[in-house]
């Protein structure tokens, strides 16, 4: 398959089953490193392919996404846009927990930000690699979008609210032991040592500790929620009204 945004785009929602899709703008090569790992995210834990409704950049979501909904639960009003965020400059990608609410309804989306609209691959990478603010691993450019499956997976299962995490969390140094940016809230910790303990399982250096005890409840929460039929239907978030809408192509 040739390495373009029409094929790319064409996997996404024919293989992965993203409903909406635009890569329009992004490296290939970017592209290529996000589907890598949602088709591995999809394949760790399988329920998340039924979450994840759309997948773009930034004017992508902000064209054609004219919903009310808010994200992270206090970062949007009504009917705003995402562009009316501010993210830090380093920030390459967000994960939206979006509700619709006239009919009661959400769904997961992840947007691209302009950053890797700017950027080819190599500057992303190397702009990667000298964020020492993020995981450890750096050298694993891909860890930096495993961060999102965290939050995807901390959206749905709420691991970040419980007190088990608290518990583990309580009796560790996140900045020495995960990140600096893992420090900003309950949220990013998990995402951010979630990422890593990805990138540690991969290259085979998980050891004792705060990363592999958060990475290791993530699984657990994850178990308990497919084993359980009424905990599994928290994962089936895709909208058949919005999947059906016409409007966005």
């Amino acid at each position: 398959m040739l390495l373009t945004t029409a094929n790319l785009e064409n996997y996404a929602k024919n293989v992965l089953g993203i409903p909406y899709v635009n890569f329009e703008g992004i490296d290939p090569n970017t592209i290529k490193m996000i589907l890598k790992v949602l088709k591995e995210a999809f394949r760790c834990y399988p329920l998340l392919a039924n979450s994840l409704v759309l997948v773009g950049n930034q004017e992508y979501l902000n064209n054609y996404f004219s919903l009310t909904y808010y994200a992270d639960y206090k970062n949007f009003k009504p009917k705003s846009k995402i562009a009316n965020l501010i993210f830090p400059k380093y920030a390459s990608f967000v994960t939206l927990h979006l509700y619709y609410y006239q009919h009661n309804h959400q769904f997961l989306g992840i947007g691209i930000l302009p950053l890797l609209e700017k950027y080819d691959f190599k500057k992303f990478k190397q702009l990667v690699l000298n964020d020492e603010a993020t995981i450890k691993h750096r050298e694993l450019i891909e860890a930096n979008f495993w961060h999102e499956v965290g939050h995807m997976l901390d959206f749905i299962m709420g691991i970040s609210n419980t007190y088990d995490f608290q518990k583990i969390i309580s009796n560790h140094d996140i900045l020495k032991e995960v990140s600096m940016y893992a420090t900003t809230s309950p949220k990013e910790t998990l995402a951010e040592a979630f990422a890593e303990y990805i990138a540690e399982l991969k290259l085979h250096e998980l050891d004792d500790g705060l990363i592999k005890d958060i990475g290791s409840l993530v699984d657990k929460t994850y178990i308990k929620y497919a084993n359980n039929y009424f905990l599994r239907k928290q994962f089936m978030i895709k909208d058949k009204y919005l999947i059906e809408r016409k409007r966005i192509k």
